[in-house]
């Protein structure tokens, strides 16, 4: 039998169909603990790379423009600091491959975490989110603004035509955005290296660094999309035996 799903949700079902297999409730509860302190261990490794990106890609905009400023701290003008641009394409090629890998590992962690947090919720009735929220650093504004709330049951307070529009408006808003940021970090990698072609002799080894810089680019894309992107998996009659409710 074939199913089409993404990686992502390949790697919680198959975890889900392990806690079935095992039914233990106890190894469930120290596993729920256990990734529990992974998901904020990632989350914060997440916001340092994120941090770390955005200070790369504003310093690298500040030198590809031509601009001038002294660095804090060591008192030491970027006009002065030699191959200036490219160091800066260099780290921040590096910065969002590591940013991309952390976010990925962060989300793996965080749906793993929500299996669990499913899991528990069914045996009361409730919406699982409602326990996610109470154990992690999660986004509930983003469920606020969902037209409907309770992701199995139906609502208490069913929402209108307008909040309905607005909450729609809001999504394609969002996701422009988060598409942007991408866009622009490439765009500025572009007008980087192009000033840095213009300055610098094209030679075998500014070959082999921009070769470097584009790989870094294209797994850190890979890492990014690929997990969301759904395939075709093939699963064998005994292993859909074995699922839950089979």
């Amino acid at each position: 039998m074939n199913l089409q799903m993404t990686p992502l949700t390949r790697l919680t079902m198959a975890l889900e169909a392990e806690l079935e297999l095992a039914k233990d409730p106890q190894m469930e509860a120290d596993l729920a603990a256990k990734y529990l302190e992974r998901v904020n261990e990632t989350a914060q490794r997440r916001d340092a790379t994120l941090k770390s990106l955005v200070v790369f890609d504003g310093l690298l905009a500040i030198a590809a423009s031509g601009r001038n400023i002294t660095v804090p701290g060591i008192n030491i003008s970027m006009a002065d600091i030699p191959a200036i641009l490219e160091g800066l394409i260099g780290i921040t090629s590096a910065s969002v491959y590591i940013f991309s890998f952390s976010f990925t590992t962060w989300l793996c962690y965080s749906q793993i975490h929500f299996v669990f947090s499913k899991r528990i919720a069914a045996r009361h009735n409730l919406d699982p989110d409602l326990i996610s929220f109470a154990q992690t650093a999660s986004e509930p504004t983003l469920k606020m603004f969902r037209s409907k709330l309770n992701i199995w049951g139906e609502d208490w307070h069913r929402s209108g035509n307008a909040f309905s529009g607005m909450v729609a408006a809001y999504s394609i808003s969002n996701n422009i955005f988060f598409i942007m940021a991408p866009l622009l970090h490439l765009s500025l990698m572009y007008y980087a290296a192009s000033r840095m072609i213009k300055l610098q002799d094209f030679d075998f080894i500014h070959i082999v660094f921009y070769a470097w810089v584009v790989l870094a680019h294209v797994l850190a894309i890979f890492t990014w999309v690929v997990p969301s992107v759904p395939f075709s998996f093939q699963m064998d009659v005994e292993s859909s035996q074995s699922q839950p409710g089979a």
